[in-house]
């Protein structure tokens, strides 16, 4: 893919770009990585592991600790991740005041529970807050591992402080390039964003697809004759889209169908009437038709390609 329209203005945390327009700093200490999804590509610096994560959501009471077992023989590293529901307690005038609860990491080393981390949890939210440690030097497998709460459960609706074990994650670490995917890593200090869980989007031109020799997308002009080659570069034309579609042997019809079986002079009279600019109805103009799509699941292909044409 290109990759972010805008550096790191086009990257949002919790809908908030991480420079402003003037390039100015909205969110500090943010490590970016981006690869393109090329065949050979190196491994994203600083994301060295991989991990397989196991959801559990399940609520750890008092006198009830959650215990699973692990069976991999490959993993590291274990990854714990866990929070609370909500932490406050309300007094009798309706003040909401701070609160803390204790959890223990555990792992059975040699039919012993050994305490990996002692974990407090204080503050104040309303929320559900997340928050996760990693553990390392893992015992022969299979061994257990479980979450333990050491603070007694709140008896009255004053204090709300339920714990839950949301999920561990097995880490491997080993330097992954993810050929043939388009990925980007970020790095960042949660703690400016208090009890709320970040939630990451990019504003991005998409796949680098083959275009005529002659055409130039930024300017959406035609130089001179066509010759019939291509070359890269990235285009939401639809014309040069389904050209995409019909002939990438990855995931498009390219194991099918060669590119002489594709009309491609056609298509290129099909791009330049999607080209045509048109009033877009705030006073100013736009292209007649663009291909601004997110394909995110496998279907038949003459389903795909008749989307596209229609």
């Amino acid at each position: 893919v290109e990759g972010p329209v805008d550096g790191l203005k086009s990257v949002l945390l919790n809908s908030t770009p991480v420079l402003d327009s003037e390039g100015n700093t909205n969110i500090s200490g943010v490590t970016v990585v981006f690869r393109a999804g090329e065949q050979e590509q190196t491994p994203p610096e600083g994301f060295e592991s991989s991990g397989s994560e196991t959801v559990l959501g399940t609520e750890v009471k008092y006198d009830t600790p959650i215990t699973r077992t692990i069976t991999s023989a490959n993993i590291d590293r274990l990854r714990f991740t866990f929070g609370v529901q909500a932490l406050v307690e309300t007094t009798s005038k309706g003040d909401r005041n701070p609160s803390e609860v204790r959890l223990l990491v555990q792992i059975q080393r040699n039919g012993g529970w050994v305490t990996e981390k002692d974990i407090t949890i204080k503050g104040k939210t309303t929320s559900q807050y997340l928050a996760s440690v990693v553990v390392g030097d893992l015992p022969p497998r299979p061994f257990n591992i479980r979450m333990r709460r050491m603070t007694p459960d709140s008896t009255t609706d004053q204090l709300q402080n339920k714990t839950l074990w949301s999920s561990y994650t097995e880490i491997i670490d080993v330097k992954q390039c993810y050929p043939n995917t388009a990925l980007v890593g970020v790095q960042v200090d949660s703690e400016q964003f208090g009890s709320q869980q970040v939630s990451r989007n990019y504003h991005l031109r998409g796949r680098i697809l083959q275009v005529p020799s002659n055409y130039n997308p930024q300017t959406r002009q035609y130089s001179g004759i066509w010759d019939g080659t291509f070359k890269p570069a990235y285009s939401n034309n639809m014309a040069w889209c389904l050209w995409d579609m019909l002939t990438h042997p990855r995931y498009g019809m390219g194991k099918r169908l060669g590119a002489a079986d594709v009309d491609k002079w056609a298509l290129y009279v099909i791009g330049q009437y999607c080209d045509q600019s048109v009033p877009d109805g705030f006073g100013g103009t736009e292209p007649r038709i663009t291909c601004n799509a997110y394909l995110t699941t496998q279907r038949k292909a003459w389903d795909v390609l008749s989307d596209f044409c229609s």
